[in-house]
């Protein structure tokens, strides 16, 4: 026989609904891929630094110099006379180098091919390499003290048609208007062609003529004269200094 269960006891008014039996939980729903969690945005990418173009070369000061004298012959003379200066700075900055383009070339060819050029006899010397190169250091004294000779005459002449007397400035007129003759020197690196040199020397003439006026203070009717009297004081000076280098190697 069943035991009889005892009667559920009534529920006092106003408290919770009994609950319901609990319904079977169904299959749990398959999940789908996580979605990616959201990050910072993607860094652009990084582009080398681009590379600098190199910049060009400057020329030394006393090679750029001499180019602004062939190129931009009146305004390189108006600065150059408006510079303060003296006899130092310009050997060292200026004939030091240049009066040694001659010389270094000289030698060089001297020791190469065994003779050396001279515009005496529009021809060449032979010479050994001990001679070749005592004849490159005698020129290169000799261009030194040459230009300051030219320098003087300047100064002297430059008095007597009615300029200034500055030695410092006939210096800067002998010195700057006698690059293309210093440039000219290179020539001699082959010298059967040395006396070509001659040719390129005569451009100093033009650097004398508009040199003379804004370093010497010439009256414009008498740099005519002054170049003249300059360019033949120069060429006495080459042909000196050539006779002395001649007699040397022959000797």
């Amino acid at each position: 026989m069943r035991t009889p269960q005892p009667p559920t006891p009534p529920r006092p008014p106003g408290g919770p609904p009994p609950r319901g039996p609990t319904p079977p939980r169904g299959p749990t729903p398959p999940r789908g891929p996580t979605s990616p969690k959201a990050g910072p945005p993607p860094r652009p990418p990084v582009k080398p630094p681009a590379a600098k173009p190199r910049a060009a070369r400057k020329l030394p000061g006393w090679l750029a110099r001499a180019k602004r004298l062939l190129l931009q012959p009146t305004q390189e003379w108006a600065t150059i006379a408006a510079e303060f200066t003296s006899a130092g700075p310009i050997y060292l900055r200026y004939l030091v180098p240049m009066a040694a383009i001659g010389p270094v070339a000289a030698t060089i060819g001297g020791v190469v091919f065994s003779e050396r050029g001279s515009l005496l006899t529009f021809g060449t010397i032979p010479m050994n390499a001990g001679t070749a190169v005592q004849a490159g250091v005698l020129e290169y004294v000799l261009n030194l003290v040459g230009v300051y000779a030219l320098a003087t005459a300047i100064d002297v002449i430059g008095a007597s048609v009615g300029g200034q007397r500055n030695r410092v400035q006939a210096l800067k007129v002998a010195a700057y208007g006698s690059t293309p003759y210093w440039l000219a020197g290179a020539f001699a690196l082959f010298p059967r062609i040395e006396p070509l040199a001659m040719l390129l020397g005569l451009y100093s003439v033009r650097l004398f003529a508009l040199g003379l006026s804004p370093c010497m203070k010439v009256p414009r009717d008498k740099t005519a004269a002054f170049t003249l009297l300059t360019s033949i004081a120069a060429g006495l000076m080459v042909l000196v200094i050539t006779a002395i280098i001649t007699r040397l190697v022959v000797a």
